[in-house]
This record gives C-alpha cells, structure tokens and sequence, in this order.
C-alpha cells in the first residue's frame, strides 16, 4: 500500500452486528467521503451501505478492501458523537 493512503473507518447499517471496520479510500474517492458519508462497503460476499465515523491516513496499514461506493454525504460531522451515543440508548 503507498505511504499516508487514506483509511476510512466505518459502521455497517447491518442490524445486530456492533463492530467498526476499516476500508481503504480508492484516490478517485478521496475527496467524496468525509466522516458521516453514507457508502457501500464489501462485507462478506454482499455489499452493504456504512457509515462513515473516522477517516485517517496510515502509511502501516495492512491490505484493505477499498470502499466500493459513495452513495450519499449522509450527516455532518457535527452530528456523528451524537448518532454514536443515540445508537446505545
């Protein structure tokens, strides 16, 4: 993977399953996605829509997928905390 590639963390709007996940940003993304971007991630052998929670650049991540889709700027970044706190009330 080159240096500084920019790793998107994300939480799958799958029901019952409570776990981040960490997807490579393809460079034709980059400047799409921001933290609250509604995308579609591989998981499994489907596809599925995630949120976007974290974005970081790590030149010491190991092989990632890459994110297959931008499907929507979803929440501002503002609203994330509290989504993350809603989410376990």
């Amino acid at each position: 993977m080159n240096p500084g590639a920019l790793i998107a963390r994300v939480v799958p709007d799958v029901t019952g399953l409570d776990k981040h996940f960490d997807y490579l940003v393809p460079e034709s993304m980059c400047g799409q996605v921001g933290v609250g971007s509604l995308v579609r991630v591989p998981l499994g052998p489907r596809r599925v829509r995630a949120w976007v929670v974290e974005l970081r650049n790590d030149s010491e991540a190991s092989d990632l997928r890459p994110l297959a889709a931008v499907v929507g700027l979803g929440i501002s970044t503002e609203l994330v905390p509290l989504a993350r706190w809603a989410a376990h009330r």
